[in-house]
């Protein structure tokens, strides 16, 4: 079985400079002793690489953002002997370049917190389905048509009709983002904290970040407990790659357990919370990596910088087996087919949309497998791959 379904990622109206966003809610005392006992907690981890022994899985996915990468992290708490009924938390990214991490990149808001200086919310990125799009499903295959030779040479022509205004306005959008970077270069790519009750034992936000390869520190203590708990210390790499060079890219593959259409789309205050809410559907990728034969592996990813119009792209999905150490080919499923009706049309020159495949496993021999999916752009000529882990039982 064959499912897609396809969106475009847009970004909530977030002006580009500080100045215009609204300024943070005073701290209290004990909110301000927590954040100070969370940010010394994580200065201590940048400084040794010392975290918490604690079996606390970081789960973070890399999607593309209108000028950044949107990354939806979560912390997955359930090995924890005792939740925090009410928690403070906080999120720190550092650079990394050549293999190493960057001493230079310093707190952006230490100031407002020790000294309650004035200083705007962080950026809010937020992934929305576009007006009119399917929000989940769609068919059980794709409605593809055979794209004859005059289209084709249609698809070229406009392709070389707009090239110099595309170059044009990726050159314009690399200027930005390059002045987005040399406004605070000494400042960490993404920082911040947050106070909520502890619901379940998953917790979910999201971070913004260009494009490079960044370490992931979060901090978490109780609330009630400040001055007599010790704060858990997390980290998770990640690497944002440049989703914006117009070359042919995936996404990482979101493992899920379920995708469902909500009655109506979340107020920001609520989006915070619940980073896999694009639009109107809700993504929940799944906590495990090994599978029973009785299950279907679901997966979805972003495709992005696609040619268009008269889009012709076909997704290969290959499974290998590993057997004595190699990875053998076990299996693959019919090349999904997508063209114009499927992926959603350029937005200012740039185009990205997501697709679903599900696959039953109970053909699979218990064991270790990798599937690896390969897009290939037949406008551009180019292609992406990407790959995931997983066991069948």
């Amino acid at each position: 079985m064959i499912c897609l379904f396809f969106v475009q990622l847009l970004t909530a109206a977030a002006p580009a400079i500080a100045a215009d966003r609204p300024t943070r809610k005073p701290l209290s005392t004990d909110e301000r002793a927590a954040i100070l006992a969370l940010m010394k907690a994580v200065d201590l981890a940048q400084d040794t690489d010392v975290v918490s022994p604690v079996d606390v899985p970081i789960q973070a996915h890399v999607l593309k953002s209108t000028d950044v990468g949107y990354v939806p992290l979560r912390l997955l708490l359930q090995n924890l002997p005792d939740l925090p009924k009410s928690a403070a938390m906080y999120v720190r990214v550092v650079s990394r370049h050549d293999g190493y991490r960057s001493t230079e990149e310093a707190s952006g808001i230490r100031e407002w917190v020790t000294k309650g200086a004035p200083i705007a919310t962080a950026r809010s990125e937020v992934v929305q389905f576009g007006p009119g799009e399917l929000p989940i499903g769609g068919p059980a295959s794709s409605s593809r048509r055979a794209i004859a030779a005059p289209a084709e040479a249609s698809a070229v022509l406009t392709l070389q009709q707009r090239a110099y205004e595309k170059e044009k306005a990726a050159a314009d959008a690399a200027k930005r983002r390059e002045e987005m970077k040399q406004r605070d270069p000494y400042i960490f790519p993404f920082e911040e904290y947050y106070f909520f009750d502890v619901k379940s034992p998953k917790v979910e936000r999201a971070l913004a970040v260009p494009p490079g390869e960044f370490d992931i520190f979060v901090a978490l203590v109780d609330k009630t407990k400040v001055k007599t708990t010790t704060p858990m210390v997390l980290h998770h790499s990640v690497t944002v790659p440049d989703f914006w060079n117009l070359e042919l890219r995936t996404s990482d593959l979101i493992v899920v357990d379920d995708v469902k259409t909500l009655s109506a789309a979340l107020q920001p205050k609520d989006q915070l919370e619940r980073p896999y809410v694009w639009g109107r559907s809700e993504v929940t990728p799944t906590n495990k990596t090994q599978f029973a034969q009785s299950d279907t592996l679901s997966v979805v990813y972003q495709v992005c910088n696609y040619g268009a119009p008269d889009t012709d792209v076909v997704a290969d999905y290959e499974f290998f087996w590993k057997i004595g150490g190699e990875w053998k080919l076990f299996n693959r499923t019919q090349p999904q087919q997508l063209d114009d009706r499927d992926l959603p049309a350029p937005i200012g020159w740039e185009t990205q949309g997501f697709v679903m495949q599900q696959v039953p496993l109970r053909s699979f021999t218990a064991g270790d497998y990798k599937l690896q999916v390969t897009v290939h752009d037949k406008l551009t000529r180019q292609t992406a791959t990407q790959s995931i882990l997983f066991t069948v039982r």
